[in-house]
């Protein structure tokens, strides 16, 4: 990556305020390089700016400040007068706070870094960690097991009374060989992904399911009944379809933890890994109850979220962008001031990696969206750039230390 992409990325990075002090006096620094105000040029002629944000005075009088710093006035100023003039600079600066402020903060990985070299940041062997891929098997109500990763694209499994489909996607479906056989209600498979593996389901009534690392969904292979029931643990994003049987619409009903969902066509995000049940809802609408709590209802429209702690037997909901909760079935990873223990825990699923706590920085907020499928070096290194935080990477142990 060259240097002037570079510093786009972290003109990115001030506007959308994801910046630490240290980066900040860092950000300030980077007014004196020639490539930097290239940069800046750049976005500005990209076109990618849309409309201004409510804060753009605020965002203004930020970088105002830090170009009348006193430390770096004279820097500024010999800058300003060699390759543009200031006032174009703090025209620049208006424009510029457009960018990236409508969505998600994009944060790319970039490579130069103040002359530091890769073994300052980041030390270990790298070579037996890699990002997550399409694994995952298939548990057969017999017991019998596939192996999605080692069976060929575009293949099918004759099962005798249902094939298994593996598209040339490799998107797994089912196809019944006699779909009015009644038997098959209650035949119901298992789907398993491991620690940094993901796979994409199509269940048979046409309902979408994308499983994140470490999840198990165990559901039927046909939809027969007044009702389709799936059982999930870990995280999965669904796209239900709607389905009616004389003339009645079915629910669809997932059941994780002791929480129960059902919707009757809808997009949501779920995840249980344990420490509480987070249902996202991006489209429609879903019922929620608990067995902890069966008397109490709560309702989800879009852009609202539910967090179920069994330790309090209640559901707590707020609005948020769904973007951040279902960029993983994207390929990426989508932080909004994200605690470091929560994004050390999606990378450890991910890249099936121990994370080992030497230091915990309080108040660490991480925001951006990077790869899922980059470098785990290069991940952390990004990491490092936003906090006072540093990580040691040793065989598949990160240690987190200051």
């Amino acid at each position: 990556m060259s240097k002037v992409e570079a510093y786009k990325i972290i003109i990115s990075q001030f506007f959308a305020k994801t910046l630490d002090e240290r980066a900040k006096e860092n950000f300030a620094n980077y007014l004196n390089d020639p490539d930097f105000l290239e940069a800046w040029q750049q976005l500005m002629e990209e076109g990618e700016m849309g409309a201004f944000p409510d804060n753009e005075i605020e965002h203004e009088r930020l970088f105002k400040t830090i170009v009348q710093d006193s430390r770096i006035t004279d820097q500024v100023v010999t800058v300003a007068e060699t390759k543009k003039s200031p006032i174009k600079i703090l025209k620049y600066a208006g424009i510029a706070a457009a960018l990236l402020m409508v969505g998600i903060t994009t944060l790319i990985l970039f490579y130069n870094r103040m002359n530091i070299s890769d073994n300052q940041l980041i030390t270990g062997n790298l070579s037996t960690v890699v990002p997550g891929s399409q694994k995952a098997e298939i548990i057969l109500e017999n017991g019998e097991r596939i192996d999605l990763e080692n069976l060929k694209l575009d293949t099918v499994i004759d099962n005798g009374t249902f094939e298994i489909i593996k598209s040339d996607k490799g998107i797994i479906s089912y196809r019944l060989k006699h779909p009015k056989s009644s038997n098959l209600q209650t035949a119901y498979n298992t789907i398993v992904t491991p620690r940094g593996g993901e796979y994409k389901l199509l269940l048979a009534d046409g309902t979408k399911i994308w499983l994140n690392a470490a999840t198990t969904l165990r559901y039927p292979i046909s939809f027969n009944g007044e009702e389709r029931k799936v059982q999930l643990q870990g995280e999965a994003y669904f796209e239900v379809a709607k389905q009616v049987h004389h003339e009645k619409r079915i629910p669809f009903i997932v059941n994780t933890g002791n929480q129960r969902l059902e919707v009757l066509g809808t997009s949501f995000n779920l995840q249980n890994y344990g420490k509480s049940i987070v249902t996202t809802l991006v489209e429609g609408k879903v019922k929620l109850n608990s067995q902890l709590s069966p008397q109490d209802e709560l309702y989800l429209s879009p852009q609202e979220q539910a967090v179920f702690h069994s330790r309090d037997k209640k559901f707590l909901k707020s609005v948020v962008d769904p973007r951040y909760f279902t960029a993983w079935k994207e390929g990426k990873f989508a932080f909004y001031n994200t605690s470091i223990d929560e994004v050390m825990d999606i990378i450890s699923r991910w890249y099936d990696v121990e994370i080992q706590y030497n230091y915990l920085p309080e108040n660490f907020a991480f925001s951006g969206t990077v790869s899922r499928y980059d470098d785990i070096n290069k991940l952390l290194r990004t990491i490092e750039l936003v906090g006072d935080i540093h990580f040691e990477l040793k065989g598949r142990k990160i240690y987190v230390n200051k």
